[in-house]
């Protein structure tokens, strides 16, 4: 007998390793295409340990109940290697897919760790208990004959028969001969006559993770070599559970960092602000308790910003929205804190997210929010539940990850912006500088030879400079420059026509599809507006400013582009010789 025992076991061990490698390598022979999963292997090791010892069949009652493991898994063994987008990876129904998944593979290995002792034990009700987050063991599942299972029975430490010896941890028990009513076992709901117990903890990692129970209406039932039985199974089971948690939860963390890499090579590769603010709302609430997400960025002028995206409750009344960033708004403190905040809206009265007259939806009861910036924040992301405490530390955690990857792609961003700036626009006025104006204005010939179409240039600059310089000083000679530089960009076509500052106080205009005849009144129109804007000198006075200008038509004046810049400066001089503030056309 001896030696039967110690040979089933080392079947069992085996098979349980032979099990464990077809699990993590997909559950599948690949070459026979014959699938092959944990509970699949258990059912061999069941068909070999039944050829030991075979019993009657019993009938069987599955109970499974929700528990309290430590999650530490989440992977379907016939899951492997299914490539998964980013966001679906990182979103909380991919999780909980994965998790129910895992539990069904749990499922099957105590379903045939219970038939296995089934076969090799005669006994009554075999259960498997997992631990629950109060302290007790709920049973997961059980095989019995019996019609009296309580399928949501908790075995607690000083509570009933078994209770009394779970004060101080699990431990392996043969309880030889009960006397007490069934009921008191609490996985019973009446009393069936239970006489004897033995039951043995599972453990992994060196922490328990459940324990399994035998009972028997007989009392002294069961012998030494049961008793060793039972704890060869309930060690080989703890670890095979353990270990399938794990697993998953390997992957899950695997396919999360492979997700947000992904996604922080797109933030990265794309390096524009609506790209990124778009992928954030793409993502955000598929991983996030999200009834309503809005994402704003800060404007240029720094002291206000504008919400780029609004999905969800009311997103209609915050979608392009421009707010202060200096006020007493819940994003204007977020905004100044450049911290990240989550807690429960106030019972007591509205809190105001963006602006006093935005749409107010009491239903929200909660919010995270995170700065999109490193240095300095530049972005705000709100999410906001309409649960209350929605968002734990793994939500916080991985909305910070996400707003932190997005907040180095925007500085990134707003560093190559800068850079291009300074290389392509002047300093002080903004506008296009003089080595970017002749790229613009060869591009411009070349598409107008190519569409038979006028463009014109207009060379223009500020009468007598040297005199408002002299007289109240090169700061208010700046002012004027980027008055009238304000002035020149905005009485044009945007994204049409060019303005740029050809040097000190000249300017040149690009007029695409405009021949001298509309280049004349254009120009025209922009001296009277020059010559009627005041500038406030540093003692307050009223200082005005006049203007003179000089146009050439590609192919009507020049066919070349020296020649063009040439015969427009010519046109300008002459503007300069019958008095200055005025037009003139080569």
């Amino acid at each position: 007998m001896k030696r039967n025992h110690n040979a089933l076991l080392s079947v069992l061990a085996v098979t349980i390793v032979i099990a464990a490698i077809f699990h993590f390598m997909g559950g599948t022979l690949q070459r026979t295409g014959v699938p092959v999963t944990l509970s699949g292997a258990f059912v061999l090791i069941g068909i070999a340990l039944a050829v030991g010892r075979r019993r009657p069949v019993r009938s069987e009652r599955i109970s499974k109940t929700e528990i309290s493991l430590p999650r530490v898994v989440q992977k379907s063994a016939t899951d492997e290697v299914e490539p998964v987008a980013p966001a679906t990876a990182l979103g909380r129904e991919y999780r909980k897919t994965r998790w129910d998944e895992t539990e069904t593979q749990v499922d099957a290995l105590i379903t045939a760790g219970l038939h296995l002792l089934q076969n090799r034990i005669d006994g009554h009700t075999f259960a498997v208990f997992f631990p629950t987050t109060d302290g007790g063991y709920m049973l997961r599942r059980h095989i019995s004959t019996c019609e009296y299972i309580n399928r949501d029975a908790i075995l607690y430490p000083g509570v009933g028969v078994i209770g009394g010896f779970l004060k101080d941890g699990l431990k392996q028990l043969n309880l030889k001969e009960i006397v007490s009513d069934s009921m008191t076992l609490y996985y019973y709901t009446r009393d069936v006559g239970i006489r004897s117990l033995m039951a043995s903890p599972m453990t992994a990692g060196g922490t328990e993770r459940g324990t399994v129970i035998v009972d028997s209406l007989s009392p002294k039932k069961f012998t030494d070599d049961d008793h060793a039985f039972l704890g060869e199974v309930a060690s080989l089971l703890g670890p095979a559970i353990y270990n399938t948690y794990m697993y998953t939860e390997h992957k899950l963390q695997h396919g999360r960092l492979a997700a947000m890499s992904s996604i922080e090579k797109e933030f990265f590769r794309n390096l524009s602000r609506q790209s990124i603010v778009d992928r954030i709302a793409e993502i955000v609430p598929h991983t996030l308790p999200c009834d309503r997400l809005t994402i704003s960025m800060k404007n240029d002028d720094g002291e206000s910003a504008t919400i780029l995206a609004a999905i969800g409750c009311e997103a209609e009344g915050f979608s392009d929205k421009r707010f202060s960033t200096g006020g007493k708004s819940l994003a204007s403190v977020l905004y100044t804190s450049n911290l990240v905040l989550s807690r429960n809206y106030s019972d007591e009265h509205y809190e105001i997210r963006y602006l006093t007259d935005e749409p107010r939806n009491e239903e929200l009861r909660s919010f995270v929010a995170v700065p999109l910036g490193v240095d300095e924040c530049q972005g705000m992301v709100l999410v906001e539940s309409c649960r209350e405490n929605a968002y734990d530390e793994s939500y916080r955690e991985l909305l910070g990850r996400l707003s932190t990857s997005a907040g180095l792609a925007i500085e990134k961003m707003l560093i190559f912006e800068k850079a291009n700036a300074l290389a392509t626009h002047d300093g002080l006025t903004g506008l296009y500088n003089h080595r970017t104006f002749q790229q613009m204005l060869a591009d411009e010939i070349t598409r107008a030879i190519r569409y038979q179409e006028p463009v014109s240039l207009v060379i223009c600059d500020i009468d007598h400079f040297k005199r408002i310089n002299d007289t109240w000083g090169h700061p208010f000679g700046d002012v004027v420059l980027k008055g009238v530089s304000s002035l020149l960009e905005n009485s044009v076509r945007q994204d049409i026509d060019t303005v740029a500052r050809y040097g000190g106080e000249e300017f040149a205009l690009i007029l695409v599809k405009t021949d001298d005849k509309g280049a004349a009144e254009t120009a025209e129109r922009i001296r009277s507006a020059i010559a009627a804007t005041p500038f406030k000198s540093p003692q307050g006075e009223e200082v005005r400013v006049n203007m003179s200008f000089g146009i050439s038509e590609y192919r009507k004046h020049a066919k070349q582009i020296n020649e063009l810049i040439a015969k427009a400066d010519k046109a300008l001089y002459r503007a300069k010789e019958n008095g200055r503030n005025r037009v003139e056309v080569f």
